[in-house]
């Protein structure tokens, strides 16, 4: 079964701490700064999987909730790019957040409301009845100002409680979305869509997938089952689906962060190897990127927690990548090489890995097109 290339964009809201996800496990410093449930050991029955790789003389390991991602990694599907994120410093997740999927902090004036996700939608200019779609409770920042095809609906496609898509596309149309001259999308298109999803693909009743049978079964009671189910019908229903993001919070770790982080991590590990199994063939033509809008600090407070950081890790899931490696530049956690004395320093620029998967995968000719004014450099992730 072939698709078009698509990318699925899983955003972990609320600082996800990648230095406990993807833990330099023997640096000295790591184990000065916390506690043995803050960080992963390298001995013992809840020793976490190494991690091969050659970027730095470091013993680094999966948490040991992240097993399948661990499986994945070792299979050659799944990346690493530790030290990655936001070239601009801010604590404030909403301020991240915006950076992230806006694109354009420091690059152009910060009128320019679009979102890169739109950009791409500007660029590519995808057919079919579904090209994006967002699984979440709000319509992230990377969609504002979608092209004009489609502009209006783009802006409805959310499937979350209290935000449902058929009702609200219909009204849309009601008051007189077909007036766009350029639509390239057709209203008769986008009522079908709209009593497709509303219909066939997602209860509104138990918010979960219609009728659908996994090729293998998905983990139950997992919060991402339900959105990773609809992506992948959707995805084999050949809808036309090019890129979808996927909302996961309740990172944002400051109190209690051990229990919380591993009861955070199990569901994402599984459910991430659920969909991708369920995928079948279709995984040679979809690309999954992991990502948070910060990390947390090297030290841990008082309460058990770890408090917003700079650095994280971002993840890369696809065939096509080259997978089983950790890419990127490692600056180490030695006090002169932290962000400020605090903080994992950002190595790799997030739009480094996400412009080199929209080249790479999904065709894009000039990555420019997406983040203006930036220059992108390959790390090697993909071709």
């Amino acid at each position: 079964m072939a698709i078009d290339p698509a990318l699925v964009v899983i955003f972990l809201r609320g600082g996800a701490d990648g230095l406990n996800l993807v833990c330099p496990a023997s640096d000295d410093n790591l184990i000065a700064a916390r506690p043995e449930d803050l960080r992963v050991l390298r001995n013992g029955d809840a020793a976490g999987r190494v991690i091969a790789q050659d970027i730095a003389d470091v013993d680094f390991r999966f948490h040991p909730q992240a097993a399948d991602l661990a499986d994945l990694y070792d299979a050659g599907d799944l990346s690493l790019v530790h030290a990655s994120g936001l070239i601009e410093a801010t604590r404030s997740h909403f301020d991240a957040e915006a950076r992230i999927e806006r694109g354009l902090f420091g690059t152009i004036p910060p009128g320019d409301p679009s979102g890169w996700i739109a950009r791409w939608l500007m660029a590519a200019k995808p057919g079919g009845d579904m090209p994006a779609i967002a699984m979440g409770s709000r319509q992230p920042a990377s969609f504002v100002g979608s092209l004009p095809a489609v502009a209006e609906a783009l802006e409805d496609l959310v499937i979350a409680p209290g935000n449902w898509l058929a009702p609200a596309l219909r009204a849309r149309l009601s008051e007189g979305f077909g007036h766009h001259g350029r639509l390239s999308v057709p209203v008769e298109g986008l009522l079908h869509l709209s009593d497709l999803i509303g219909n066939r693909l997602w209860s509104q009743t138990d918010q979960s997938p219609i009728g659908y049978t996994p090729a293998l079964p998905y983990p139950e009671g997992n919060p991402l089952t339900p959105p990773l189910m609809t992506l992948a019908r959707s995805l084999k229903l050949g809808l036309g689906l090019r890129v979808a993001t996927v909302d996961y919070g309740g990172w944002d770790t400051h109190v209690g962060q051990a229990g919380q982080f591993a009861a955070m991590l199990a569901p994402l590990s599984s459910a991430i190897m659920a969909f991708w199994r369920d995928l079948g063939p279709a995984q040679q033509d979809v690309t999954i990127v992991v990502m948070s809008e910060f990390g947390r600090r090297l030290r841990s407070n008082t309460a058990g927690g770890t408090d917003h950081g700079r650095g994280n890790v971002m993840m890369v899931l696809g065939p096509q990548a080259k997978g089983g490696r950790m890419v990127g530049k490692w600056p180490g956690l030695a006090n002169e090489h932290l962000d400020e004395g605090a903080d994992l320093a950002v190595a790799t620029d997030y739009r480094h890995v996400l412009s080199e998967l929209l080249t790479g995968h999904m065709g894009l000719a000039d990555p420019a097109l997406v983040f203006p004014g930036f220059t992108a450099e390959r790390l090697g992730i993909w071709g």
